[in-house]
């Protein structure tokens, strides 16, 4: 026997005997079109013949494909669900050594007109090896716990590591980064503000929400561009073959929902308005400071099966505008909009093939203006890409996937800044990027995991190239305990340009030759323990190093010219964001919910501010803790959310003073006020309790809802940001405020 066998055969002995649990795998299938079903949730229940309950749940990938390892012998109910389809339910018999394939055909079935009621594991891990993933299907949404509107984002800022900026944003601060380090996807088309103002709506819109899929940390291959996160957003699959519809009516918005068959093809047309104009005026009599506010939102998606394949076309057009009267002769107007379209051909060429080809559209603008003590200020932002993609994932064995892929993106991006009617920043880049990356996840055995990948792009602007490697590892401890870490390097061409006051007049520019692109490598570790099927117990750690960082220049003339990166910000900023996070959930009863802590720091670091010393972003958190539940019973549904945060970091005035004209003895009627040390101070902590309760009824036998919200329940005005007046001889400290007590009601009704 040759020494290489020896040496496999004592590394065989020493695994331990759960090596020769059971994999199950399968792929599912719509019945009629044999095309493949994505987010179909697969669950195995039963009893191992040890005695012990199992209770474990996958959804299906883009491809229909789904895998469970590790699974005991033992008599089982394998289970197939997903929304607009029949349930399968098909019996399997485990013994030991063995693995088994099972595939499911789905059938086509409206959804049922009776309340919708998850009981399976509503944050179900796609991929065991990636700690910080989670994911929520649509359909899922409205029974979340707190969130009687069912919106994404909101339920993701209920996780630990998920931060909010404010009431007015719903904008996602994820492990210690900012907005823009977190890359948003509907369909794959980039999303570059993704937030509705007041924090109650995001960009994407439930009635058109098939799966939201969000990675805190250490992301994989098949994504790049961000520092820190991504959220993939995915719209609803069309499965219908009777028109059917869903009209919502509430205090802050009316929302209308359509979709049918069109021939073989099948369309969805989805749209929201709000009205939230009378209610602002009722509190506006008590308080001036609250803006005047309005946003529309408009989603569309047609599935055409064609060549073997389907075709898929979405869009997705947004707009907002907020105009806000801040007093002491400040205002403050902001205008923002999305549009993002996008066409993809998927094809299965065999169980263990599919490839897909995909064309997006993303463009973005915003408008600020604000007027302080007469001084008007402007700055206009605008963001064009089109991309073009195409991908392969191909099962080389039951335990054994590789995926493979290209990009190419154009860009069209400009920034300009007016400051009392002269322009002191324009700013224009037409870049072109290029992408190709290699993902191997092996499962060799059936407790252990490894994912592999790499990702190069190229960017014409500066002639660079960037190797980005990325790695995971899971590894089950017991049958209820799981290791899970990951790791990789990450660099971020598109940077969004923060204000250290006001969230929303921050502005993306590209990272033109003049300046190094931010790079960020990142390691997460976590923990996962399930405790009972119901219940679930975690703890991670996350650490990100960053570097080549930018930061506005203030200090530049008026008159001066402002082309290049060089020109525009103070640049090679470092810094950090780690932390901890615990999370504890139960899934499963009449009573369900979570409670999530985060422990975090985050710095920044820049030779030319703050004397060279590090400091808190504005988003810095050190403490946040969330916690949402919900108790159904009967036609009943009650709900709600508490959160509670540290400040946010500002910088205080240090001290004041006045220049006289030495020649006129003339003093200037405005104080100039010197900064303290950069967001050496805090605004005092958020927190808010919102409450809700919904009951099923019928309307004229139709399936209906009513529902009332109650945000903001004890009426907290958090604070914003500190403004100061200086044309009085004692300055005078104004802390704009957040949103008081805003109740909703409303009545949704499905046709």
């Amino acid at each position: 026997m040759t020494r290489r066998a020896l040496i496999l055969l004592l590394i065989l002995a020493l695994l331990p005997a759960s090596v020769y649990a059971a994999v199950l795998s399968g792929v599912a299938r719509d019945a009629e079109t044999r095309e493949p079903i994505a987010y179909v949730t697969v669950q195995v229940l039963g009893r191992s013949d040890a005695g012990d309950e199992q209770a474990q749940g996958v959804m299906t990938l883009d491809n229909g494909r789904y895998v469970f390892g590790n699974i005991p012998p033992g008599r089982y109910l394998v289970r197939f669900s997903r929304i607009g389809y029949t349930v399968r339910e098909d019996s399997l018999v485990v013994r030991e050594g063995y693995d088994y394939t099972l595939d499911a055909t789905l059938t086509v079935e409206p959804v049922p007109v009776e309340k919708i009621v998850v009981e399976e594991d509503r944050y179900t891990r796609i991929g065991a090896v990636q700690p910080g993933f989670v994911s929520i299907r649509g359909d899922q949404l409205s029974s979340l716990p707190g969130i009687a509107e069912g919106d994404p984002i909101r339920s993701l800022q209920l996780l630990p590591g998920v931060q909010a900026a404010s009431d007015f944003s719903s904008a996602l601060y994820v492990r210690g980064g900012g907005p823009d380090q977190t890359l948003v996807l509907l369909d794959q088309a980039t999303v570059y503000n993704p937030t509705h103002a007041f924090g109650f709506f995001s960009t994407f819109n439930p009635d058109a929400t098939g799966a939201v899929n969000l990675y805190k940390g250490a992301y994989p291959a098949e994504n790049g561009g961000r520092l820190s996160a991504v959220l993939d957003v995915r719209t609803r699959e069309i499965a219908t073959r009777n028109f059917n519809g869903k009209v919502g009516v509430s205090t802050i918005a009316t929302r209308l929902s359509l979709n049918g068959p069109l021939g073989r093809a099948s369309w969805a047309v989805n749209g929201r308005r709000t009205h939230l104009e009378p209610l602002l005026n009722v509190i506006r009599d008590e308080d001036t400071q609250v803006p005047d506010y309005f946003f529309y939102d408009l989603n569309a998606k047609l599935s055409v099966p064609a060549g073997g394949g389907r075709l898929e076309f979405s869009a997705y057009n947004g707009s907002d505008a907020l105009d806000f009267d801040l007093g002491v002769g400040t205002s403050l107007k902001l205008d923002w909009g999305n549009t993002v379209a996008s066409g993809a051909y998927i094809r299965a060429f065999s169980d263990a093939l599919l490839a897909t080809a995909r064309l997006s559209f993303s463009d973005y603008g915003s408008t600020t203006t604000a007027s302080a003590f007469t001084t008007p200020i402007s700055i206009e932002n605008d963001i064009r890409d089109v991309t073009a993609a195409a991908e392969l994932a191909w099962e080389v064995g039951l335990r054994h996937t590789l995926s493979a892929g290209l990009q190419a993106i154009k860009y069209n991006v400009g920034f300009n800044q007016d400051f009392n009617s002269e322009t002191i920043v324009s700013y224009r880049r037409k870049p072109f990027e290029a992408a190709a990356f290699l993902s191997d996840r092996w499962t060799p055995w059936a407790e252990t995991t490894f994912d592999l990948g790499a990702r190069v792009r190229y960017i014409d602007d500066g002639e660079r190239w960037l190797f980005e490697p990325r790695a995971g590892f899971a590894q089950e401890l017991t049958p209820t305990v799981r290791l899970k870490l990951a790791g990789g390097i990450y660099h971020q061409y598109m940077q969004l340009v923060a204000t250290e006051a006001v969230s929303a007049a921050d502005f993306y520019v590209p990272i033109d030759g003049t300046a190094e692109i931010g790079q960020s490598w990142q390691a997460v570790a976590g923990l996962d323990w399930r405790w009972r099927p119901s219940t679930l117990f975690s703890i991670e750690g996350y650490y990100t190093d960053l570097s080549n960082l930018v930061s506005l220049d203030n200090t530049t003339p008026a008159n001066a010219t402002l082309e290049t990166a060089d020109d525009i910000f103070y640049l090679n900023g470092t810094g950090y964001a780690t932390g901890v996070e615990l999370f504890a959930r139960r899934d499963i009863g009449p009573v369900t919910g979570w409670i999530g802590y985060t422990l975090g720091w985050t710095r920044r670091e820049f030779p030319e501010l703050n004397n060279g010393q590090q400091f808190p972003p504005k988003y810095d958190r050190r403490n946040d803790l969330s916690a949402a539940g919900e108790y159904r019973r009967g036609k009943w549904r009650f709900g709600g959310a508490f959160v509670y945060a540290t400040g946010q970091a500002f910088t205080p005035v240090a001290s004041r003073y006045t220049i006289r004209d030495p020649a006129t003895g003339v003093t200037p009627d405005d104080i100039q006020l010197i900064q303290g040390e950069r967001n050496s101070a805090r605004l005092l902590p958020y927190n808010r309790l919102d409450v809700s309760v919904a009951r099923d009824f019928k309307l004229f036998g139709a399936r209906a809802e009513w529902m009332i919200e109650v945000f903001n329940l004890y009426s907290r005005r958090n604070e914003w940001f500190v403004q100061y007046d200086r044309t009085e001889e004692v300055v005078d400290v104004t802390v704009a405020r957040m949103l008081p007590i805003i109740p909703s009601l409303g009545v949704t009704v499905w046709f």
